[in-house]
């Protein structure tokens, strides 16, 4: 398919201009192109939240369009671009005030009369709770549904009101197929992801080029670097080395420069991404 001709091409000049390293010097944000002739064109709705009586709006079209800028920023890279095809409100007070997810959010789909079939829906709330076997166990800064669940994103204000660059292109990663890098999903033999990748494909995040990793916090990230400082080691005994500035870490710290750590994709994540894209949802093409 073209896009995957395209990204191949961007691959390869990336490969050539770019080092593998475990820093940002490769980090998507940092890379620019010109042509834009080919680029796969995602439609956006967005859905914002207001009171009954049409007042106090979680967010102003200003914002929205600064966070469609932030996401082309982080996806143009690889030949996709986002683009504002409507924006819509939800006039609930309810809701206004905290939405809820529900606690089986494939079968109780109840955003979904709001969503545009043919687009990346994003909803936009003051607050997201978390409801687990019908209580609420705490709020949430962002969920997404994977492409076998539904069709949105969801954002609470805490992702957008501040200059968060990250959060909704993490969520987009989720809404494309991407796990975290550090999630506990095992292989046959009960085993996290090894860090020698031995069982990349069948444990961690399923992508063989992106490290295996610990659960990522402050005790053992270095926030004015980015760094892992941990001490954490495998099945095998060997000490992890993830990825700090991978945008599907949990971890979301800033550097010395005030700049968010998460900041890249790796090609294989994009791949995962792409093929989804082609095969999972490809009403949005």
């Amino acid at each position: 398919m073209k896009l995957i001709k395209k990204y191949m091409l961007i691959s390869l000049i990336l490969m050539i201009s770019f080092p593998s390293c475990n820093d940002d010097t490769n980090a998507s944000t940092d890379i620019e192109m010109e042509d834009t002739s080919n680029f796969i064109e995602i439609a956006v709705v967005h859905h914002i939240s207001r009171d009954d009586n049409g007042g106090n709006a979680v967010i102003n079209n200003e914002r929205v369009a600064l966070m469609m800028s932030y996401l082309n920023t982080n996806f143009n890279a690889w030949g996709i671009r986002f683009i504002t095809k409507e924006i819509n409100f939800l006039d609930n007070t309810e809701w206004n005030i905290q939405f809820v997810k529900q606690d089986d959010f494939i079968e109780q789909r109840v955003l979904e009369p709001f969503e545009d079939p043919n687009s990346l829906n994003i909803f936009y709330f003051n607050e997201i709770g978390n409801r687990v076997n019908g209580v609420i166990t705490g709020t949430l800064g962002a969920t997404a549904l994977f492409p076998d669940q539904g069709n949105n994103v969801k954002l609470s204000t805490s992702a957008f009101v501040t200059e968060n660059t990250a959060t909704l292109t993490h969520e987009v990663g989720h809404y494309f197929g991407l796990y975290h890098t550090s999630d506990d999903f095992t292989d046959a033999n009960g085993n996290l992801e090894l860090v020698n990748g031995s069982n990349c494909e069948t444990a961690g995040d399923f992508i063989c080029d992106t490290p295996a990793s610990p659960d990522l916090n402050d005790s053992n990230i270095n926030e004015p670097t980015c760094n892992y400082v941990g001490t954490e080691t495998d099945s095998n005994g060997d000490l992890y080395t993830p990825d700090t500035f991978n945008f599907m870490t949990q971890w979301a710290g800033t550097d010395t420069n005030g700049l968010l750590c998460r900041r890249r994709f790796s090609d294989g994540q994009v791949e995962k991404m792409i093929d989804v894209l082609n095969t999972e949802r490809p009403y949005l093409q």
